[in-house]
């Protein structure tokens, strides 16, 4: 009888928090296995090909701060991301267009005070407050514990550790942050423009993660040049290159028990279409935490205190090929431009705390993305055309229960929609197009499977750990989260982090290294203290002996 395969951990999804835990194991010299149902790996951070354009599944941009204010710097040094991808900084934050507006935002928080400040002049005393909020939330998850070098951990209980108190017992949200240091409604929506990204509420959204992933934001961002594929490739490549295995088009079937404790993986290989079972000494579910408990084990496992989060809305998306660079016809056109309505902006911020659902999704707020104001890499070198998206907040069930010929008809009137929308601020722009598609959270749902076909995973509500699953199931030992659905939260970045996280915890529990940690910070501390008495001797004993 053939001997099942063995593994340290078996991953299950290749999202970039699989991904990138995987990726981290195996350098630690752990053998890993990472399973992917998709023919590609990635999760959302893939790209397609249409017509010889590459399609950019996910990213519109990626947040890359200074080195002392972003942990993801610290990890892809770790792990050699920087060898294998190119990143182009962006131009800009992003431009706000309307009837009546046309703001861009430069990137540095001084020179977006300026900028706003000349837009509201009676409002820079708020845009500093709140800009300062920005800074001193990027100081506060400058590192996790694991990789704050010595002095800065010795002197966390000083610096840091009372910030993250406070924000604990808080529970701030945006809105009334807002609220607090801004007068102008036009400026608090403007300060709040890309909330599509991760919230549908600024009045539920906490303004923890808003401070956390707008301050990144609006420091520097990105893209990967070729697409975020070139991103979740490097991922994979270090993994083979430290001896792990990375499969696709396998399906998970379940997840092995003994009891209560994982033991491995069944899963379904498309290829050579047969099941598989592996034994593993930890299983990491890079995938959403209901799926895993609903599908992949047995009903008196599930940790029921998931029931009480939200998932996040999720997102359509409009794919354009352009018949030329849309840079060229429209010079001066920003990278990501939002688009908006005067009545919009100048509404009462506070009626935001409705939500967005009584909005027809054609008249919600949308982004344009014009990927060729970068070199972005999704379009050869002498392709004369160009890339773009438009892509707002949507809800699985506004698509869902429609019948297929529905659906359909419902993705082009859609589209026609913002087409006609589009061609207010860009004249001739419906002219400039070759083709387009459409994804919905129907089809995200579709390729990823997650519930309510949401990207973000659960709803940003409350602070960290609040509103996430934990890395560790508290029904089946051995068995571990990493992803978006985990700390720190969703989108790119959050993913990153949350998987990276997992693996140290893995390797090291946090709470060991913390005391460990305190332990030589205490020892240090207790040797500096009282060299008054020890060094004196100190001396007097060595000129004993010279």
């Amino acid at each position: 009888m053939k001997q099942k395969s063995s593994y340290d951990a078996v991953i299950i999804g290749s999202g970039l928090g699989g991904l990138t835990c995987a990726a981290y194991l195996a350098k630690k010299k752990k053998k890993v296995l990472v399973l992917e149902s998709h023919n590609l790996v990635g999760g959302c951070a893939t790209v397609y090909t249409r017509k010889g354009v590459k399609f950019e599944v996910g990213l519109h941009e990626m947040d890359m701060p200074r080195k002392s204010r972003n942990m993801k710097h610290c990890i892809f040094k770790k792990l050699g991301v920087y060898d294998k991808i190119n990143l182009v900084r962006l131009p800009h934050v992003w431009r706000i267009k309307s009837e009546a507006t046309d703001i861009t935002v430069p990137d540095g928080y001084q020179n977006i005070i300026n900028v706003l400040g000349e837009e509201f002049p009676e409002e820079k005393a708020g845009l500093k407050k709140y800009f300062a909020g920005l800074s001193r939330m990027l100081y506060m998850i400058r590192r996790l514990p694991y990789d704050l070098k010595f002095f800065d951990f010795f002197f966390y209980s000083i610096t840091t550790l009372p910030l993250n108190i406070y924000h604990y017992f808080t529970q701030k949200n945006v809105g009334s942050v807002l609220d607090s240091i801004i007068k102008s409604d036009k400026l608090k929506r403007i300060l709040n423009i890309n909330i599509s990204y991760y919230h549908d509420n600024p009045y539920e959204f906490s303004w923890y993660y808003h401070a956390c992933a707008q301050g990144a934001y609006y420091q520097s961002s990105t893209f990967v040049k070729g697409g975020s594929q070139e991103l979740s490739n490097a991922l994979a490549a270090i993994i083979r290159e430290n001896g792990g295995e990375v499969k696709t088009v396998c399906d998970v079937r379940k997840i092995n028990l003994k009891g209560n404790v994982a033991t491995g993986v069944t899963y379904y290989d498309k290829r050579e279409r047969k099941e598989v079972s592996v034994d593993a000494k930890r299983v990491v579910a890079n995938a959403a935490p209901q799926m895993v408990y609903n599908e992949l084990l047995p009903k008196e496992f599930e940790d029921t205190s998931l029931r009480r989060l939200k998932n996040s809305a999720s997102l359509y998306t409009v794919y354009l090929i352009f018949k030329k660079k849309p840079k060229e016809v429209y010079p001066g056109n920003a990278y990501s431009t939002f688009i908006t309505t005067e009545k919009t902006l100048n509404a009462p911020f506070r009626e935001t705390a409705e939500g967005l659902r009584q909005t027809p999704v054609e008249e919600r707020n949308f982004v344009f993305v014009d990927y060729s104001v970068i070199d972005s890499g999704l379009t050869e070198e002498n392709d004369e055309r160009g890339f773009g998206v438009l892509t707002g907040t949507s809800y699985l069930d506004e698509w869902e229960s429609l019948s297929d010929e529905e659906y359909k008809a419902k993705k082009e009137a859609l589209a026609r929609h913002l087409f006609d929308r589009m061609e207010e601020h860009y004249p001739g722009f419906k002219d400039l197009i070759e083709y387009y598609e459409v994804s919905t959270p129907k089809t995200i749902k579709r390729y990823i499977r997650t519930p309510e076909g949401t990207a973000y995973g659960y709803v940003q509500n409350r602070y960290m750990r609040h509103s996430r699953v934990g890395r560790t199931s508290p029904t089946v030992k051995n068995l571990h989260f990493a992803s978006a659905w985990g700390a720190p939260g969703g989108g790119f970045t959050g993913a990153i982090i949350g998987g990276y996280f997992t693996a140290r915890n893995m390797l090291f529990p946090a709470t060991a290294y913390v005391i460990l940690k305190t332990l030589l910070c205490a020892l240090f501390g207790t040797t500096v203290g009282t060299a008054h008495l020890w060094v004196p001797a100190l001396i007097r004993w060595v000129k004993m002996f010279f």
